[in-house]
């Protein structure tokens, strides 16, 4: 072999070794090439900052998850973020309730629920009354909401719906009172200031509840709590398009193995030290320039490791109610338009 034949072999080996680094760690490997999922950003600690602050580990990079924040598409709940999915502007996002989802799907929205967020019980968040009202409030019961001003953090959520069903029981309509729509975060601040009469809090609980009844000068109504209204269920979900979970499947997958793995870590830290777990979220909610005194009321018991999957009875519930008032026809959805456990990491089929 002469001289230059031996250079051209040399540089054709290089030339070889040099691509098959770049497929195996480049443009095709499987970090760079991972699908990027867009979410809504959070001026609060994220589920993702607050698992890593406290176990030092990064969750998502663990199983190959790459996140987006989104910025410039508000969010005030269910509803909006849902909204935003089936606009294309996310990938995915978290609805508080089942209404959103119904509603979009059966005007055609290709949407599913994926994963529960929240299950309600009557032993957590979701079994206490959730209507709040001033002390010295003329409101004692759900009768006397009659010519009212309630806030809810946006109309046709749960909030919205659940309340409709109060005032039903009650011989009541939704035309006997005004829903005013107030993100959480100036609910509190518009009962006080006497804006409106009462607060929902989409009925649920959550963190800026227990901090409005932490500050006192509020009590709750009586049987208007989320269990009171559905018993046991998983309350809430996580959703995709459909176009997005069936093009790529193992991404969303790994999401919600992630979600679920840092949701775990959470939970298990809380229950062997909740000091730790608020401090850490405060210390974050300084670095993210949002309230650290929300750390005060951080709880994880709104989840239970118990009811790790959607059932149709979650589902069913509400499409009964949705019959009842004319929203649907009979026949016209099913559970399984709405949901579907076999991207959960825990789902095995039958």
């Amino acid at each position: 072999m002469n001289s230059k034949i031996k250079i051209l072999f040399v540089v054709l080996i290089g030339i070889a070794t040099a691509g098959a680094a770049w497929f195996a760690f480049g443009k095709y490997s499987s970090k760079s090439d991972s699908v990027v999922i867009r979410e809504l950003q959070s001026t609060t600690p994220t589920q993702w900052e607050l698992a890593e602050k406290l176990s030092g580990r990064d969750i998502l990079a663990e199983n190959n998850v790459l996140l987006e924040s989104v910025n410039g598409v508000q969010s005030t709940g269910g509803t909006t973020a849902i909204q935003a999915l089936i606009a294309n502007n996310i990938d995915v996002t978290t609805a508080s309730a089942w209404p959103p989802f119904l509603n979009i799907i059966a005007r055609g929205g290709k949407i599913k629920a994926l994963l529960g967020t929240t299950v309600s019980t009557k032993d957590n968040g979701y079994g206490k009354s959730e209507l709040l009202v001033l002390d010295d409030s003329t409101i004692h019961t759900i009768k006397d909401l009659v010519g009212k001003r309630i806030a809810v953090n946006v109309l046709g959520a749960e909030a919205d719906y659940v309340i409709r069903l109060f005032l039903k029981k009650n011989g009541l309509s939704v035309s006997q009172v005004e829903l005013v729509v107030v993100p959480y975060e100036k609910q509190e601040q518009m009962l006080r200031s006497r804006q409106v009469d009462a607060i929902a809090f989409a009925t649920s609980g959550g963190i800026y509840f227990d901090m409005a009844v932490g500050n006192g000068g509020v009590r709750q109504i009586p049987g208007t709590s989320n269990f009171e209204a559905k018993g046991e269920a998983v309350a809430s979900a996580i959703g995709f398009r459909n176009e997005f979970f069936e093009k790529h499947p193992d991404v969303v997958k790994n999401y919600l193995r992630a979600y679920d793995e840092s949701r775990s870590i959470i939970y298990n830290e809380f229950h062997k030290d909740p000091k730790r777990v608020r401090k850490a979220f405060a210390d974050i909610s300084v670095k993210k320039g949002s309230n650290p005194r929300l750390a005060n009321y951080f709880k994880v018991d709104l989840w239970n490791p118990a009811h790790p999957l959607i059932e149709d009875k979650d589902i069913q519930w509400w499409i009964d109610r949705f019959i009842e008032d004319g929203l649907l026809k009979p026949g016209q959805l099913k559970p399984s338009d709405i949901y579907t456990n076999e991207f959960h990491p825990l789902y095995k089929k039958k």
